[in-house]
């Protein structure tokens, strides 16, 4: 029987799909969903987790994150976005993956939890040479700030707080402006985010006073959807072998961080 050119064309393009499903199949889980599907990474200006405007010193997790994707086989670098914008993308993308994200209970349920990174303490900041904030009941009666997209409201909303004097900034540094100009008495925030922010501004470290730690969460890498068990697998195996070698702790004391041991497991 005859086969004609168009014919030869579509069997021969048959037989190549066929034969790059094959070669795929044989390939580990975890190098074809890189393979096939490329992955972004988002973050905001967090210092110093994520430090934006600095590729050569980009922040502790970012160096993190890009150390466990290199092992991975992806090499990505971290996208910097404002950090509403950057939830927003996450949120709405699949396999774009956001840090530092806090694991939440409202957010559980939203998110593939990929890779646990960090804790953090959340505390109040007010100015030095007026009262520092030691009591819940104390602080309940502050006009406080916290930053836009962070989990820092819905905190203090199951805490009782009243909603009227909550608001809310687009980053922290315009939670410290208005903590400097008086529009709210008190900031709540990451302890190492906040401070960061101060000392690397230029401010001096000695104006702001750190005041009750009212809550603490464990710091991800998460993404809306589109990651394999073998993906995610993958990132653990790497993670816990930098870890093994020290890489991490190294890291931190770069950037003159010491954390405890069990911060980082």
């Amino acid at each position: 029987m005859l086969i004609t050119p168009l014919a030869y064309r579509r069997r021969v393009r048959g037989l190549l799909g066929l034969l790059g499903l094959w070669g795929a199949a044989l390939l580990p889980a975890g190098v074809r969903a890189s393979a096939l599907a490329p992955l972004r990474v988002v973050s905001g200006d967090l210092p110093p987790f994520a430090v934006d405007g600095q590729p050569e010193r980009p922040g502790v997790l970012v160096e993190l994150v890009e150390q466990v994707l290199r092992r991975c086989g992806q090499p990505v670098k971290v996208e910097f976005f404002p950090w509403a914008r950057a939830r927003a993308t996450a949120a709405a993308l699949p396999r774009v993956a956001i840090l530092p994200l806090t694991r939440t209970p409202e957010r559980e349920g939203a998110f593939q939890w990929l890779l646990k990174l960090y804790v953090q303490q959340f505390v109040f900041i007010n100015r030095s040479g007026r009262p520092p904030v030691t009591s819940l009941e104390q602080a309940r009666q502050l006009r406080l700030v916290v930053l836009r997209g962070s989990p820092n409201l819905a905190q203090l909303q199951r805490h009782g707080f009243t909603p009227g004097l909550l608001m809310q900034a687009s980053s922290v540094d315009d939670m410290l402006r208005m903590l400097e100009r008086d529009v709210v008495d008190a900031l709540y925030g990451g302890d190492l985010v906040c401070m960061d922010k101060v000392r690397s501004s230029g401010r001096q470290a000695a104006a702001f006073q750190i005041g009750l730690a009212l809550d603490s969460g464990d710091v991800w890498l998460a993404a809306s959807g589109g990651f394999s068990e073998a993906e995610q697998a993958a990132l653990r195996e790497a993670h816990q072998a930098l870890l093994r070698e020290g890489a991490v702790e190294q890291l931190f004391r770069h950037y003159g961080l010491r954390p405890r041991a069990e911060d980082l497991r």
